[in-house]
């Protein structure tokens, strides 16, 4: 996965110790199949964050990846052609449909987190910055 390689690039000059692993995951359309899972920790030996795929069939996305902590989980989605879509009546004419993105902030195809606020916005996961957001979010850890 190349979201896997990236993260281990972003992290290689980072007081932080990345540690790959496999799993076996199900899902119903495939079946078994084994896939990369990463442990993130401190140089000391605190396990950070664990980052987990979940599956390639989801609901509105073409994939989703877990970051879990000790304090929650976010979700990573692969989005394209700028994420999911509402129809919704214009109210000058209810037999008229309008397309509204979901999810404000989904531009280029890739992984986002969608940081689950008011706003719902989404956050291109596409630097070392924004993975140490989600990061922050589920562990509490700054670097």
């Amino acid at each position: 996965n190349q979201l896997f390689g990236d993260i281990k690039t972003w992290l290689k000059d980072a007081p932080l110790h990345v540690e790959q692993q496999h799993i076996e995951i199900r899902e119903k359309f495939t079946g078994p199949y084994t896939v990369p899972l990463l442990s993130i920790s401190t140089q000391t030996g605190q396990t950070l964050v664990e980052v987990k795929p979940r599956g390639a069939y989801v609901i509105l996305a073409e994939g989703l990846i877990d970051v879990e902590g000790e304090f929650g989980r976010e979700h990573i989605t692969f989005m394209v052609d700028g994420g999911p879509y509402s129809h919704r009546p214009v109210p000058e004419n209810t037999t008229q449909l309008t397309k509204k993105q979901m999810f404000e902030g989904i531009g280029d195809d890739g992984w986002y987190w969608v940081e689950e606020t008011i706003d719902d916005k989404a956050h291109f996961i596409n630097n070392k910055n924004a993975l140490l957001d989600v990061i922050t979010q589920v562990s509490h850890y700054e670097l």
